[in-house]
């Protein structure tokens, strides 16, 4: 993936938005230039009527002779005034240019812009009928109002350009503001990546991102990245936690096989001797290797490597064989009551004695002689569910938080058997079937897991 050019954030919003507010601008401008330019011409043209409206009052005819009043102006507010006959000849008044003479009158009282050499100019012809003050007779003249465009003045002209310095002024505070906005926009970040710089060098994942952000999205970030560290620091935790358990497990077998041999080497004499030692080091080799085994199985169901080989099994009878072989229960004199319904499920059947077998392990190991242990199977809608109950030391609620944790135990001075992997193995294999398990525990009374499986998932879904 093409890697693009690394850019602020405060340069980011800022060319974006002065862009958006550029083009807004140029926009209003042109709608403003449009308009006006069309109210000015208006209003010039409102001018030039209205300066040759009424100066037919100035104008009679006596004896087929035009008579000019006193009063009449021929040039006026940049506005010249021409007298031409019906057939547009020139009979009193002057162009500004000759140029202006060659056009013929506009019969349809329009008002025309036309281009000369020396610019353009505004033609307006006004159509008069005079009657004859001593014949009577009527007769047809046009007065011309001619005036240069640049000599006209119009109080739009000056709204225009007000308009026009207006919007340059807007568009500079508003670049301004912009800019000053997306600066204090970044604080709130700049301030979040100090704090995690610090967390990052100083090492320490203890710390937090304790800031008060002024932006609900920059509130979620912060959350988000707290929890980050949160499960950063949980991990770093249980990877230490994980060294120092495994060193602390292999250590106890090494030693006894360490000291046997020492002691043979040193003491033995006889058979019997080397048998007693030999015995000591197969049960502490069948204890690592059985640590080795279950971290194995852990490695390859984290790393998803392990065969699933999903087949259709009976429940019931998985359950019933692994409660049958377990030697505890003949030694603790303990009954199982089995309430078990004739289930039978999609599972790796491997895996799920190893879970099933973990769970009637724990069940036994922690209840005292003698005592009951009852274990229930059954069907609702599409979930199965499988429970063991048993009445022993039970546990609190700080306990139930890491029975998943590996290598974790309740018994702190591990007197127990076991290694503090069984749960963990139990809750991966459970995931793996797209299950659920569930415990409920109170100290002094016993506890009861629940396992939830789906009943109608195929070899397929589950794989």
């Amino acid at each position: 993936m093409k890697k693009g050019k690394k850019v602020s954030i405060t340069y980011y919003i800022s060319c974006r938005f002065i862009g958006i507010i550029v083009i807004m601008y140029i926009i209003i401008i042109f709608f403003i230039t449009y308009f006006s330019n069309q109210t000015i011409l208006r209003d010039i043209r409102h001018q030039i009527r209205q300066e040759s409206r009424y100066d037919f009052l100035n104008i009679d005819i006596k004896n087929e002779k035009l008579i000019i009043g006193k009063n009449f102006i021929f040039k006026e507010n940049h506005i010249q005034k021409i007298i031409l006959d019906d057939s547009g000849k020139q009979l009193y008044g002057s162009y500004p240019i000759k140029d202006l003479e060659n056009y013929p009158i506009n019969n349809k009282k329009k008002f025309r812009q036309v281009k000369t050499s020396d610019g353009y100019y505004y033609i307006f012809d006004r159509r008069i009928i005079k009657s004859d003050l001593v014949t009577k007779k009527r007769t047809l003249f046009t007065l011309r109002s001619v005036g240069k465009k640049s000599d006209f003045t119009s109080e739009y002209q000056a709204l225009k350009y007000v308009a026009y310095v207006f919007i340059c002024f807007l568009t500079l505070v508003a670049i301004v503001l912009i800019r000053i906005v997306s600066f204090k926009l970044t604080i709130p970040m700049k301030e979040i990546k100090s704090i995690a710089d610090k967390i990052g060098t100083a090492a320490d994942l203890t710390k937090r991102i304790d800031y008060a952000a002024p932006f609900k999205e920059l509130d979620s970030m912060i959350c988000a990245n707290n929890r980050m560290i949160d499960r950063i620091e949980d991990l770093f935790n249980q990877q230490k936690q994980f060294t120092s358990d495994v060193a602390h497990e292999l250590r106890t077998p090494t030693s006894v096989i360490l000291a046997e041999c020492q002691y043979l080497k040193k003491y033995g004499r006889t058979i019997d001797d080397y048998k007693e030692a030999l015995d000591a080091i197969e049960r502490q080799s069948s204890a690592t290797n059985e640590i080795i085994n279950q971290l194995l199985q852990l490695s390859r169901l984290d790393q998803g490597r392990i065969k699933t080989n999903f087949e259709y099994a009976n429940f019931k009878l998985l359950i019933e064989s692994i409660c049958e072989s377990d030697p505890l229960c003949e030694q603790k004199k303990i009954t199982i009551h089995q309430n078990l319904e004739n289930i039978s499920i999609y599972m790796n059947v491997g895996l799920m004695s190893i879970a099933i077998k973990n769970l009637v392990n724990n069940s036994l190991k922690y209840s005292p002689d003698y005592s009951p242990v009852e274990l229930r199977l059954w069907k609702t809608g599409e979930k199965i569910f499988f429970e063991i109950e048993d009445y022993g030391c039970g546990m609190n609620e700080e306990v139930q938080k890491h029975i998943y944790d590996r290598f974790y135990r309740a018994d702190k001075s591990r007197n127990t058997e076991g290694f503090g992997l069984g749960l963990s193995l139990v809750h991966k294999i459970i995931e793996l079937h797209k299950g659920t398990i569930r415990v409920q525990s109170e100290l002094g009374v016993g506890s009861i897991f629940t396992l939830s499986l789906p009943s109608d998932k195929s070899p397929q879904q589950l794989n």
